[in-house]
C-alpha cells in the first residue's frame, strides 16, 4: 500500500517522485499541474540555429596553385610580385625591388636629412628652409653640434646678460659693463664654433680677451725704460701727479720716488701744491726719509713757474727723473684747473698720472672722464693732451671689487700703471692684468 497523497517513486507520469512531499502550500503533490509545467518548459526553449551552406565553386573558376618557396631560379621579379595592387594609383612604393646600391643611396639621403647642419641655424621648414625644433634644441641647451652653424646675437644674449651682472657687480660702471658686452657681442655674431661648443664657453673666452685688451690699451707704460731712454736724451723724465682732493697724490708720489731709488735712479721732487698748508712740509718730510732732494718756494706762487724752475735744476745736476706734485682739485673747479693746464702746456711732461681711488669706484670713474676732458679741452696741444696713466690707491681694501680699474681704463684709454696696496713705501705694485681679469669673471 501507498500512503495518502503521495505518489509512487517510480510512477511513469509522475516522474521524480520523492523530490518534494508537498506544495508551499502543504497540500497534496499535483501531478496535472506537473505536466503543464513541463510542457511550458519545452515551448520556451530557443531554437537551435541551422549550419549555413558553403556556397558551391562555379564550374570553371581555376584552380588554386601552391606558392614554390624554392631558389626560384630562372623565376622574373614579376614573377615574384604577390602583391594585390601592381603601380595602381593607391599603390605604395615597392621598396623591396630596391638594389642594394639603390637602398644605400635612400638610406643615405635620410641621413642627410636627419643631421643636415644647416637644420641648426635657420627657420624650421627642413630643406628650403634650415632650423626647426632641432635648431631650437640645441640652442635651448646652447650646445653648437657640428660646427658649421654661425652664431646669432640672440644665442649669446644670455651668456652676456650673466657675465654683465657680474663685471656690476664687482664694481664696474653699468654704462662700462652694458658696452664691453655688446663689444663682445658684435666680435662674436658670424663666427663658427668648433663641435660640441657651448656658447656660453665660447662667450667667456671672448670676453676674456675682451678684458685683457682694454686693460692693456694703445701705450704700454714702462717707467723704467722710459727714464733711460730720456737719460740717453740728456734730460730727466718729468711725472706730473694729477687728481681730487684727499686721494693720496703726495703719498704714492713718495711711493714712486722709493721704488725709483730702489732702481739707482736719482730723484728730485717738485713741490707745486702751494695752495694747501702744510703741503711742502709733508713733502719735505718724506724726501728727508727717502733721501731725495726737494725743490720749493713755498706758498702763494704759480704751480707751472716753480715746475719749470724745478726741471731746469734737476737737468742741471744730472737727476734722472722730476717728480712734481699738484695741488688737488675737482673737476669742476676752472681757476684751479686752467692753472694745471698751464702747468702742463708748459713743461710738456713725459707722463701725466692721474690718482684716483679704488674705493670709490664709479665715483673715480666720473673724477677721470671730467678731469681728462677738460685736460684736453684746455690743451695747446694738437692732439691735445690728457692723462696719460693712472695709479690706483687703497687697492687692497676693495676684496675683489677691481672694477673701477676696468672703468677707469676704458673712458679713459689710459693704463693702470700703478696700484697703492698699502700705507708704507714698498707697499706700491704694478697692475697684474691676468689676474685683474680672473677676479673680473670669477
Amino acid at each position: 500500500m501507498t500512503p495518502e497523497g503521495r505518489g509512487d517513486s517510480t510512477d511513469e507520469e509522475g516522474g521524480e517522485g520523492e523530490v518534494g512531499g508537498a506544495d508551499a502550500g502543504g497540500g497534496a503533490f499535483d501531478q496535472g499541474k506537473m505536466k503543464a509545467l513541463q510542457g511550458r518548459g519545452k515551448k520556451g526553449k530557443a531554437p537551435t540555429p541551422k549550419k549555413e551552406k558553403t556556397p558551391k565553386k562555379e564550374k570553371g573558376a581555376p584552380k588554386k596553385t601552391m606558392r614554390t618557396w624554392g631558389m626560384n631560379d630562372g623565376l622574373k621579379d614579376a614573377d615574384l610580385d604577390f602583391s594585390d595592387d601592381k603601380g595602381g594609383a593607391g599603390a605604395l612604393p615597392q621598396v623591396e625591388k630596391l638594389s642594394l646600391a639603390e637602398r644605400s643611396k635612400v638610406d643615405e639621403a635620410d641621413d642627410d636629412f636627419e643631421y643636415d647642419a644647416g637644420l641648426l641655424a635657420g627657420d624650421g621648414d627642413g630643406g628650403s628652409k634650415k632650423g626647426g625644433w632641432f635648431s631650437s634644441a640645441v640652442r635651448s641647451v646652447g650646445i653648437n653640434l657640428t660646427g658649421n652653424v654661425a652664431l646669432q646675437a640672440e644665442d649669446t644674449e644670455k651668456a652676456l646678460e650673466t657675465i654683465k651682472q657680474k663685471l656690476m657687480s664687482k664694481n664696474v660702471a653699468e654704462e662700462v659693463a652694458e658696452q664691453v658686452c655688446l663689444n663682445v657681442q658684435e666680435d662674436l655674431v658670424g663666427r663658427k664654433l668648433a663641435g660640441f661648443t657651448r656658447v656660453s664657453q665660447a662667450v667667456l673666452q671672448a670676453m676674456e680677451k675682451s678684458l685683457t685688451r682694454l686693460l692693456t690699451p694703445g701705450r704700454v707704460v714702462k717707467v723704467l725704460q722710459e727714464v733711460e731712454a730720456a737719460s740717453r736724451r740728456g734730460k730727466p723724465y718729468v711725472m706730473v701727479f694729477v687728481g681730487v682732493n684727499g686721494v693720496g697724490k703726495s703719498t704714492n708720489l713718495a711711493k714712486i720716488a722709493y721704488w725709483l731709488r730702489q732702481h739707482d735712479k736719482e730723484v728730485m721732487v717738485a713741490a707745486c701744491d702751494t695752495f694747501r698748508s702744510g703741503a711742502v712740509e709733508q713733502l719735505r718730510t718724506h724726501c728727508t726719509r727717502l733721501d731725495v732732494e726737494l725743490y720749493d718756494r713755498g706758498y702763494e706762487k704759480d704751480p707751472a713757474a716753480v715746475a719749470s724752475e724745478a726741471i731746469k735744476s734737476a737737468t742741471a745736476k744730472g737727476k734722472d727723473v722730476v717728480l712734481v706734485d699738484t695741488a688737488g682739485r675737482m673737476q669742476d673747479n676752472e681757476p684751479l684747473m686752467r692753472a694745471l693746464s698751464k702747468l702742463v702746456n708748459m713743461n710738456s711732461p713725459d707722463l701725466v698720472l692721474f690718482v684716483g681711488e679704488a674705493l670709490v669706484g664709479n665715483d673715480a670713474v666720473d673724477q677721470l672722464t671730467k678731469f681728462n676732458q677738460r685736460l684736453k679741452d684746455l690743451s695747446r696741444d694738437r692732439p691735445p693732451r690728457g692723462v696719460d696713466g693712472i695709479i690706483l690707491t687703497k687697492f687692497d681694501t676693495i676684496d675683489d671689487k677691481v672694477g673701477a680699474a676696468l672703468s677707469m681704463v676704458y673712458t679713459s684709454g689710459a693704463p693702470v700703471v700703478f696700484v697703492g696696496c698699502g700705507q708704507t713705501y714698498p707697499d706700491l705694485r704694478q697692475l697684474n692684468v691676468k689676474h685683474i681679469v680672473n677676479v673680473l669673471l670669477q
